[in-house]
């Protein structure tokens, strides 16, 4: 099978030109044209662009369509050599046209009618009175919205949203049912088991070393963040929550564009980051450099109260622990995007990343009997360092054909991660003498991995289109974990029982086919992708082996219905999969500290989510609303199960494993909003509800839960001047029982001040962040036997001083990169 993979990946790039040597016509009078949106509507404007005096075609302008009835920006061409333009998809409204170009003064026409019994409007000739150009800073206003709604996902601009982040993971924290917590790792609506694409393409590095890249990559390179609740079958089906696509700027600036942020706070975090792209003919290129370090005190307590009969308490062991996490690190990213003649473009990317994480923690132990008497005071010591580095290369080719009508690309990604983890531990009075029971913990892990794909897009009829490929994945991993214990602390350090070596590897093949069609206000998608996957989970110091294959079907299905040209209603329906990760599967003991330990079930089966989203959407002038309820339904749900009474490697501890219960299900609501008042303010507000039921198995019904729980959010922009804005953002979330405990609420807020200078090229932030001091992690579990009491804080309270400085020729309208949706697109192949 990993033969396969290979050879199949190898092959994709060398095979795709074959399977493009018969390419479709274009209409015509459009060949060598740039390509236009596929329509969505029957609906289109034409016309040409002409030099006011000399009557000669102006080409390479920028047209604009904008709606008379919400000033809202539905599409754009750039007009041909002889200054035609059409723009083809919209539908039946009234429009009006922008025109800009270099060297000219901008138009605005008159209003256009797109009319279903007469869908093609002549704007004529359209004449652009030359002005002198000065070179000179040009403010340029944005009128893209905060959010933009499209059947399958919404898009959150990141500049509105989170003006004043610095980082990927802060601009997460500012997106309606993303939650970010204080490790850094990402979750939507309430569930960690979510994918983080990169450009649309799954992240390779999950869990800690996911959260520490996006704490270094630079917040000023992200264009917006999707967020898709329900993918189509064409997605990978990882992610019971969804995906969240992080969406790089990559339109770069006709000609030489770039920036850089300087930012450092009062809480020991520093910022410094820079971007660079240039296009100029048939090569474009970007690239974004990222230094990142974040250093946080952390407090908190770890109780626990051991009971008898009658819930008595026999005794208590309480846990005070006081110490800093550090990470920093350096972050790149590259892309070249190279243009063979009018219908194929070669793209490579280049993702580099190295990390590093420190933690020095003190805990103060204190043990006492049933009735509070001391038995004895001491203090564990722990010291980690971890090095990581991460490499991750994309080859692609695409021929467009008909774009988002007629195209077909490849690719062959390649990733790499290493990862080095040295922890130390110890014992010692309470004066900081007598060492004893000293322990270090070193973890070399390895990873590699190779996907090869290709994909056929191909309209079968008026708004009617076929989306088919092939993807293969291959992954393997090597990881030491070696344990050496003094136990006298004299120095005699001795190879313990709970080293270990184990290998993973895992392949996928899957194929799908997504069918999409529309008819009048009515669109539908429906789609099947199927997959069959293996896994071989190995432990060498036993010489044990896990193998498991599975083979899967992933149905999806959308249904869009246009009520009015501002009201929509849609129904969706997914199938998801999350596979067991190597920490679930490993079932040696993996002390996290020396009262808890991870030991995982090398048995664990998949789990598989169906999931049913209702949605209605509302835009006018002033804003939008969006209502979506949700359900969904798990088999097979791996759970965490908390034993407080258990004894591993000789310790009384409480462990955490992993099971698969029968099912599980959640069903809720995300209520969204936004609002602008002219150019003075404009706010987004999310409402999340939702309730989680998981049932136990026959005779452990105890491991179930039922449980609601709730989050808020709202972000608020005032503009105090045309150059200067205050932006609030505060996030709640509601107290949420888990299998066999409880979290507590959580929240938190941030203010920022932002003062715009010569022009668009620099601004000057300060932000205040978690001004409350609110922002802290609490969880009770427990059972008859035992209650615990987790608790952390870190240092959150800070204010942050952010430069930021761009340069390059003023934004342009280009046409997008085609293996990404305008803001606002849809899956059917239009607006």
């Amino acid at each position: 099978m990993k033969r396969f993979i290979v050879a199949a990946a190898l092959s994709v790039l060398s095979a795709a030109p074959l399977l493009a040597q018969t390419p479709g016509q274009r209409p015509p009078g459009q060949q060598g044209a740039p390509p236009q949106p596929p329509a969505a509507g029957p609906g289109e404007i034409r016309g040409t662009v002409v030099d006011a005096q000399s009557s000669a075609p102006v080409p390479s302008a920028s047209v604009e369509v904008w709606s008379t009835a919400d000033s809202a920006l539905v599409a754009g061409a750039i007009a041909r050599p002889d200054g035609t333009f059409r723009i083809q998809g919209l539908r039946p409204a009234t429009y009006y046209l922008r025109v800009s170009m270099m060297g000219y003064g901008p138009q605005r026409t008159g209003q256009l009618t797109v009319e279903a019994a007469s869908p093609r409007a002549n704007a004529g000739n359209i004449g652009l009175e030359r002005r002198a150009l000065v070179l000179e800073t040009i403010d340029v206003e944005a009128e893209r919205p905060a959010i933009s709604i499209a059947p399958d996902r919404n898009s959150y601009s990141t500049r509105d949203v989170a003006p004043a982040a610095t980082t990927a993971s802060e601009v997460l924290e500012s997106v309606p049912s993303v939650q970010v917590d204080a490790d850094g790792k990402v979750s939507l609506r309430g569930n960690e088991n979510v994918v983080v694409q990169i450009n649309g393409r799954p992240s390779p590095i999950r869990g800690e070393q996911l959260a520490g890249y996006l704490r270094q990559l630079p917040a000023n390179v992200l264009d917006r963040v999707e967020v898709i609740p329900n993918p189509s079958a064409r997605h990978d089906p990882e992610g019971m929550a969804g995906i969240i696509n992080i969406v790089l700027k990559q339109n770069v600036d006709l000609g030489l564009s770039g920036g850089l942020t300087l930012a450092a706070s009062t809480a020991d975090r520093y910022t410094g980051s820079g971007n660079l792209g240039y296009q100029a003919g048939a090569a474009t290129w970007f690239i974004s450099y990222g230094f990142n370090t974040d250093n946080r005190d952390q407090v908190g307590v770890n109780d626990r109260t051991r009971l008898g009969a009658q819930r008595a308490p026999i005794s208590y062991s309480e846990q005070d622990i006081r110490g800093a996490q550090g990470n920093g690190g350096h972050n790149f990213n590259g892309t070249l995007d190279y243009r063979l003649g009018g219908r194929d473009v070669v793209s490579n990317a280049l993702m580099l990343n190295v990390r590093g994480a420190t933690e020095d923690a003190l805990s103060a132990y204190t043990e006492l009997d049933g009735t509070r008497l001391l038995l004895d005071a001491y203090e564990r010591v722990r010291d980690s360092r971890t090095d990581n580095w991460m490499a991750d290369y994309t080859l692609a080719w695409k021929r467009t054909i008909e774009p988002r009508t007629h195209e077909l690309s490849a690719e062959v990604r390649v990733n790499a991660n290493d990862e080095d983890d040295l922890t130390s531990l110890w014992r010692q009075t309470t004066s900081g003498r007598a060492l004893t029971d000293a322990e270090t913990n070193q973890t070399d892990a390895r990873q590699y991995q190779l996907t090869g794909q290709v994909d056929y897009t191909r309209g079968l009829a008026q708004r009617t289109k076929l989306e088919t490929g092939y993807k293969g994945n291959a992954r393997w991993m090597d990881r030491e974990f070696t344990v050496m214990r003094d136990v006298l602390g004299t120095g005699a350090w001795v190879r313990d029982d709970l080293s270990n070596a184990l290998e993973f590897d895992e392949t996928v093949n899957a194929v799908y086919g997504v069918l999409s069609h529309g008819t009048g206000k009515l669109e539908l998608q429906g789609g099947l992708r199927a997959e069959y996957a293996t896994r071989e989970f190995s432990l060498a110091s036993s010489g044990e082996s896990f193998p498991h294959s599975y083979t899967s079907l992933f149905p999806s299905g959308l249904a869009s219905y246009n009520l009015s040209d501002r009201t929509q209603v849609k129904l969706s329906y997914s199938r998801r999969i999350r596979r067991p990760g190597t920490q679930e599967l490993n079932p040696f003991p993996n002390f996290f500290d020396l009262q808890n330990v991870f030991v995982g079930n090398p048995r664990l089966n998949p789990e598989y989510t169906d999931a049913i989203e209702l949605g209605l959407q509302h835009s006018g002038p002033m804003g939008s609303v969006q209502l979506s309820p949700f359900y969904r339904r798990t088999t097979d749900v791996i759970r965490f199960i908390v034993d407080t009474d258990d004894v591993v490697a000789g310790r009384e501890v409480t462990s955490i494993s992993f099971k698969n219960l029968d099912t599980g299900s959640s069903w809720g609501a995300d209520l969204n909003g936004t609002l602008r008042m002219g150019q003075r303010f404009n706010g987004l507000a999310a409402f999340n509800v939702f309730k989680m039921v998981t049932e136990g198995t026959s005779g452990e019904a105890s491991l179930g839960t039922d449980a609601v729980t709730w989050s808020a959010r709202f972000n608020g922009t005032f503009n105090v001047t045309p150059r200067t804005s205050f932006t609030a953002m505060y996030f709640y979330r509601a107290p949420m029982q888990i299998e066999g405990g409880k979290f507590d609420a959580m929240g938190f807020a941030n203010l920022a001040l932002r003062q715009k200078l010569y022009g668009e090229r620099m601004n000057v932030t300060l932000r205040l962040s978690d001004p409350f001091n609110t922002q802290r992690f609490r969880v009770r579990a427990g059972d008859d036997n035992l209650i615990q009491l987790t608790e952390r804080a870190f240092t959150s309270r800070a204010v942050h001083l952010a430069l930021q400085y761009n340069f390059g020729r003023p934004p342009r309208v280009r046409q997008p990169r085609q293996d990404q949706p305008q803001d606002g697109g849809t899956p059917f192949g239009g607006r």
